[in-house]
């Protein structure tokens, strides 16, 4: 008796907006993952796509992801859509302020990948996420259950210690790490 199970290759298509270290780490954790066909990475510095392209694609050299550039047009077909374009917080820089800066780029790049295909999953990584996830909610015509926001355990942290801070106590007190070394809820 064989039991060995052979699971089918991935079909589905998975397009990354910002070739810059985010897009790039979640490009790769994708290849590793193997958990789609082919990954569309796409932005307005061509030269920076291009450098990040062959790179991954060299990486993906043990699998069968398929790796190329691609234009917003392309990426408005994918199943899932990473939208990590945006601009770094400057030093001395409001979240206000960024928020204006990522508004613009959010827009501008949903305005060229208009119109969506209907289905896709839209995941917002860009900061302040939950604000531009909001408004990617809005502009994108998709319906609000396909557009997501994720944060990142760095915020949680970053919380967690002004919680504490304000609160004058522990760290730890604030939802300290548990035993697994995983954060705990409560």
């Amino acid at each position: 008796m064989n039991f060995t199970t052979q699971m089918a290759p991935p079909t589905n298509r998975i397009a990354i907006i910002g070739a810059g270290s985010v897009g790039a780490n979640i490009a790769f954790a994708l290849i590793l993952s193997r958990v789609a066909a082919e990954i569309l990475l796409v932005d307005i510095d061509g030269v920076r796509c291009h450098a990040q392209v062959q790179d991954l694609s060299d990486g993906a050299f043990s699998s069968s992801t398929r790796v190329r550039e691609g234009s917003f047009q392309e990426a408005s077909q994918c199943d899932i859509i990473v939208i990590t374009a945006g601009a770094k917080q400057r030093p001395g820089e409001s979240r206000t302020d960024l928020l204006g800066r990522n508004m613009g780029i959010l827009k501008a790049v949903l305005d060229n990948m208009k119109p969506l295909r209907p289905d896709a999953i839209l995941l917002i990584v860009a900061n302040p996420v939950d604000i531009l996830t909001f408004y990617a909610q809005r502009m994108s015509g998709l319906p609000m259950e396909q557009v997501i926001g994720t944060g990142t355990l760095l915020d949680t942290a970053r919380l967690r210690i002004f919680l504490a801070e304000e609160a004058q106590a522990s760290k730890t007190s604030c939802g300290g790490r548990n035993a697994s070394g995983l954060f705990d809820s409560t």
